[in-house]
């Protein structure tokens, strides 16, 4: 194997440690409810190794594609990093979609809706938007 393809293989498998740990300061960020801003940092932060991790793949399939070479073991270990770490992004994903219905729904029962379309009664009236009560009362 060249020494440019295992330096490529080091770095792949080192950037995929820092997302995976990435991937857990998120889930930690998601469960505790803690700073969107320090969520949007992490967000962006691991954009920009996904993004970095594309351009070593491309660069790793040319490099083994010369040499003849695929399959190696920090590779393997790498990819088994990546497959934890795409599980914990589809699960970060999830955990932001409940929050989000979570949150839809309580703007909903606070009357506070996006929902703008009026109800109209059987004589054509417009009776107000869906969706919201007032509290207190039944």
């Amino acid at each position: 194997m060249s020494d440019e393809l295992s330096d490529v293989l080091h770095t792949i498998h080192l950037e995929a440690q820092r997302l995976e740990a990435l991937l857990g300061e998120e889930a930690l960020i998601l469960k505790s409810a803690r700073d969107a801003d320090q969520l949007e940092a992490v967000v962006q932060q691991k954009m920009d190794l996904v993004q970095h991790l594309e351009l070593l793949e491309i660069r790793r399939r040319q490099l083994a594609s010369a040499t003849n070479k695929d399959d190696d073991a920090l590779w393997q270990a790498s990819l088994t990093i990546l497959s934890r770490c795409q599980a914990l992004n589809a699960q970060a994903g999830a955990d932001i979609s409940t929050q989000a219905r979570y949150g839809k729904r309580a703007l909903e029962i606070l009357g506070a809706s996006n929902n703008d379309t009026p109800i109209y009664s059987a004589g054509g009236e417009t009776l107000g938007p869906l969706g919201g009560q007032q509290l207190g009362k039944a």
